[in-house]
């Protein structure tokens, strides 16, 4: 029998933390993967995001800030990929410290 991991998952709709998910070494999802679940607190099936303990490629802060930047559209899809919002997000931090440095 394989190794099971077990990743959380996030509501992109209220930003609150669903029911974890076992999964089977070998059949695991790519970083901030979508999955249609229940979540608890908006009552309703909605996406959620996964996010596997240790992660450096997709962590929670990862989520809050595409969640916090509203980059889910409202069926909890994404309106930039991963790879988009990530240069999108470091393009604005350059942008806020060249700001803060010389402004």
């Amino acid at each position: 029998m394989g190794k099971i991991l077990q990743s959380d998952f996030y509501c992109t709709k209220c930003g609150k933390k669903g029911i974890p998910v076992q999964r089977k070494t070998g059949q695991e999802r790519e970083p901030g993967h979508l999955k249609k679940l229940y979540c608890l607190y908006c009552g309703k099936e909605v996406n959620m995001v996964e996010i596997k303990p240790f992660s450096t490629i997709y962590t929670y802060d990862d989520f809050l800030d595409e969640f916090e930047c509203d980059n889910f559209n409202e069926d909890g899809t994404r309106k930039m990929t991963i790879g988009e919002f990530n240069t999108f997000r470091n393009n604005n931090k350059e942008r806020k410290y060249h700001n803060e440095k010389y402004n």
